[in-house]
């Protein structure tokens, strides 16, 4: 296992072993407010959903105390990125702050455009000295701890839900419409390719191309959906489109809140560890700091917010405000802990540029 996957297995034990400190951790102490500022602070997230609970659970807040103005501006991952670099080039970036998978980070045409905030996080100093490993890098700050799995509509599966990558290929034994993801980021995809083929967890990395397009193949026909964007695979649940797709926990929760019958597969999944970024060219980048530095001096927020996407906090000040039985659902307890994937995400970073373009043509094929 490489160095970003032990330190995202030590987080993950981290954060779950830090649960049990809830009992003596009552007592959270704040930093002082920040000074009231102004401006405007513009993220490049994903919209929809996502973004009316971030602005409920943290943004509104923040701009209360603050008196900055955050705009959201969506799209997808690839997207995002193609226009980030396009406005670097360009020498016109309108954004202040993006969010970004971890193997974004290990990307150097990528990472170089983002802020360098120090080996520690000295620009956010919080992040790493109360955040569990894996809290901070020196390009950006984590907020929280996600997944990404498989999703079953049970409704769909009267004789029986899938449990496994192997049950999302075997379309016979488990018929129904089905989607994948692609967003610019498809080693999810090839992971579960290759676990469905018999390859062990441990033994996925490095990825066998080969072997993973050849299974893929043999579900191209099927996948009725290609999902780009959180709101496109959650309303492809809502209409019934597909019945069993891999989804984020977050988008999974939203969905289960309004009353979907879905199942999580946890055998098979993958943390998901987005990253909140600052563009080295940001014309906000005052802003940005402040509002990162504001976040981890909030442990309250963090807890609000990651209690509505069914995401793990990564302080212990945060993780003392769930229950026990909110702990036992994170993605983080042991129980869950024992499906996941740990990807090597230097091996990923290295043949991003392969990856990407082998899927592309594969799907244009």
């Amino acid at each position: 296992m490489t160095g970003i996957g032990k330190r995202i297995l030590e987080m993950s034990r981290t954060v779950a072993a830090v649960g049990m400190l809830v009992s003596i951790t009552s007592a959270l102490t704040l930093a002082p407010a920040i000074a009231h500022a102004s401006g405007k602070l513009v993220l490049a997230f994903t919209g929809g959903e996502y973004e009316k609970t971030l602005r409920k659970t943290i943004f509104d807040r923040f701009t209360k105390e603050t008196g900055i103005e955050v705009v959201f501006v969506s799209g997808s991952l690839g997207d995002r990125w193609g226009k980030a670099k396009a406005m670097t080039e360009g020498g016109q970036m309108d954004w202040d702050l993006i969010e970004v998978g971890s193997g974004d980070l290990y990307i150097p045409d990528r990472n170089a455009l983002l802020l360098d905030v120090g080996q520690k996080c000295e620009l956010v100093p919080k992040a790493f000295i109360e955040g569990a490993p894996g809290t901070c890098n020196r390009y950006g700050v984590l907020p929280g701890v996600g997944s990404t799995y498989l999703v079953a509509n049970q409704e769909g599966f009267p004789n029986g839900v899938p449990s496994s990558w192997a049950d999302f290929f075997d379309t016979k034994k488990f018929p129904g419409p089905r989607g994948l993801s692609n967003f610019g980021d498809p080693w999810r995809v090839l992971v579960g390719a290759l676990l469905a083929d018999g390859v062990p967890k441990d033994k996925l990395f490095p990825l066998d191309l080969d072997r993973s397009f050849h299974k893929l193949d043999q579900i191209k026909p099927e996948i009725v959906l290609w999902w780009k964007t959180g709101d496109q695979i959650q309303r492809a649940f809502r209409e019934k489109e597909v019945v069993l797709a891999p989804m984020w926990g977050t988008r999974t929760n939203f969905l289960i809140k309004e009353g979907l019958p879905l199942k999580p597969i946890w055998n098979g999944a993958t943390l998901n560890t987005a990253y909140w970024s600052i563009f080295k060219s940001a014309p906000n980048k005052d802003n940005a700091i402040k509002f990162l530095n504001w976040y981890f001096d909030h442990p309250d927020v963090e807890a609000s917010s990651n209690k509505a996407q069914n995401a793990a906090p990564v302080t212990k000040q945060a993780l003392a405000q769930f229950t026990p039985d909110e702990q036992k659902d994170l993605p983080t307890s042991e129980e869950n802990m024992k499906g996941v994937v740990i990807p090597d995400y230097e091996w990923l970073a290295q043949h991003n540029n392969e990856i990407t373009e082998r899927w592309n043509s594969w799907l244009a094929q």
